[in-house]
């Protein structure tokens, strides 16, 4: 009896220690899991403050990584004027983001039998030129060969207007332009594809293209804040659009009109509605797997249905960005992760997807650096002359590059001239500015310089 009871304490005492052993190393892993999570934390607000820090960055970050929200912050300034910072709620332009929303509604009309990649176009717009050629697949993956309608100098020109556009008419800006390559043969990026893919969407729900997209994607995913003509928003968190923000400079834009960007660029979101929207897609809520296995294929230049497509590190990225003038957007998915990564900019920005590249490989354990400002290299003064002259734009406007006591400037015709800063040879920057001017020299050619800034990019040859 006496043994029994030994053997039966010894067994309490055994499942005591046992339980003690597992709480200890439950509460060990739970505290590494901390501060793992603090360490990933800290090391994506570093990651976002060098981006800041050159001005690159001015909006909100949400990063979901295997079943949480690891990161929710914002930067900057939703409205500098009035001193509002950005907040997580704030509302912003995603540009061409919308591709995917504007795809996956083809695709959900594809599973509902209503459609099929392979339907020419002619199918929906009897009239379009070559119509029977080209199929909603060559839409969906920019292949079509249709001429791009921001080259359209009246379409552009109509961009900063609130003046309404039916359809037809923007249809006008692209609709008889040739065809820049035999539909199926190259991958060229084109946002008239996917305004005809809007207007297909409308004949197909007989639904404008806001309604279906509201329908299908948004109603269900509950993405509230999310919505398409941004100039008509009355929203305390609407962000302001900027060109340019630093510390001491703030540059407005004007937002595009968005019965002009329509299917290719016009939505507006939140980053909390953009994580519903991943949920969405890794959940398969919206299409099924096999639906969404397909549109994230890469068809030419790894380009899906609505979406790039990349092998990063061994692993699938899915991923589309936006960029229009002051608003830029960033989008990726590691589905065999569970990672996402939703980057939302009130500024024009081309280095937000660095920098959502940058942060998906810290959170991978892959190596990394980050940006530095621009530092100014002295050039010697033979050198300095030699990019010295005036040089004609299209626009038969002239730049004026001067030396004055070794330093060189760039004015305008007759605007102020303003400091150029050597940031190697042939290439210059502005203090406190976005620009970028890259002179061309080739034997037996003109001298060429080239002026970046933001979206927009000027050639002038030398006079």
């Amino acid at each position: 009896m006496r043994h029994q009871f030994q053997s039966l304490a010894l067994g309490c005492l055994f499942c005591l220690f046992s339980t003690i052993c597992s709480t200890l190393k439950a509460q060990t892993e739970t505290h590494l899991n901390t501060v793992n999570q603090a360490k990933k934390k800290q090391e994506i607000d570093s990651i976002i403050q060098a981006y800041a820090a050159i001005n690159k960055f001015n909006g909100t970050a949400l990063i979901h990584y295997q079943h949480k929200n690891i990161f929710e912050k914002s930067y900057g300034w939703q409205d500098a004027e009035k001193k509002i910072s950005n907040q997580n709620k704030s509302v912003y332009q995603i540009a061409s983001l919308t591709k995917s929303f504007t795809a996956l509604v083809i695709v959900k009309l594809s599973e509902e039998g209503k459609l099929s990649f392979k339907d020419p176009i002619s199918k929906f717009i009897p009239d379009y030129p070559r119509g029977n050629e080209i199929t909603i697949e060559h839409l969906l993956t920019h292949t079509s060969g249709i001429y791009e309608v921001l080259r359209n100098k009246q379409y552009f020109s109509l961009l900063h207007t609130g003046k309404s556009i039916a359809k037809n008419k923007e249809l006008s800006f692209f609709k008889n332009e040739p065809l820049d390559f035999e539909p199926g043969t190259q991958f060229s990026y084109t946002n008239s594809g996917y305004i005809i893919l809007g207007l297909i969407i409308e004949k197909l729900t007989g639904l404008s293209y806001e309604n279906a997209v509201r329908k299908i994607i948004l109603n269900p995913l509950k993405m509230n804040h999310t919505g398409f003509n941004y100039m008509t928003l009355k929203s305390p968190h609407k962000t302001v659009p900027y060109s340019y923000i630093s510390k001491t400079r703030q540059e407005k834009t004007e937002v595009w009109n968005s019965t002009l960007t329509g299917p290719a660029g016009q939505i507006y979101s939140t980053a909390e509605d953009l994580y519903n929207y991943y949920i969405g897609l890794r959940d398969y809520k919206i299409v099924s797997k096999e639906a969404f296995k397909k549109a994230t294929t890469p068809y030419l230049s790894g380009y899906g249905y609505g979406w790039f497509i990349d092998d990063l590190y061994g692993k699938k990225l899915i991923n589309h960005g936006g960029n229009i003038e002051g608003s830029t957007s960033y989008f990726a998915m590691l589905p065999e992760d569970d990672l996402c990564i939703i980057l939302l900019n009130n500024i024009t920005s081309k280095k937000l997807e660095k920098a959502g590249n940058t942060i998906l490989a810290a959170l991978l354990g892959q190596p990394y650096t980050l940006p530095q400002p621009k530092k100014e290299t002295t050039l010697g003064a033979d050198i300095l002359k030699k990019y010295v002259g005036d040089y004609a734009l299209s626009d038969d406007s002239v730049i004026h590059i001067l030396d004055e006591n070794g330093q060189l400037f760039i004015q305008n015709n007759k605007d102020p001239k303003v400091r150029m800063l050597a940031e190697k040879e042939d290439v210059f920057f502005l203090q406190d500015d976005d620009t970028e001017i890259s002179f061309i020299f080739k034997k037996g050619e003109k001298d060429v310089i080239t002026i970046k800034k933001g979206l927009s990019s000027k050639t002038a040859e030398r006079l």
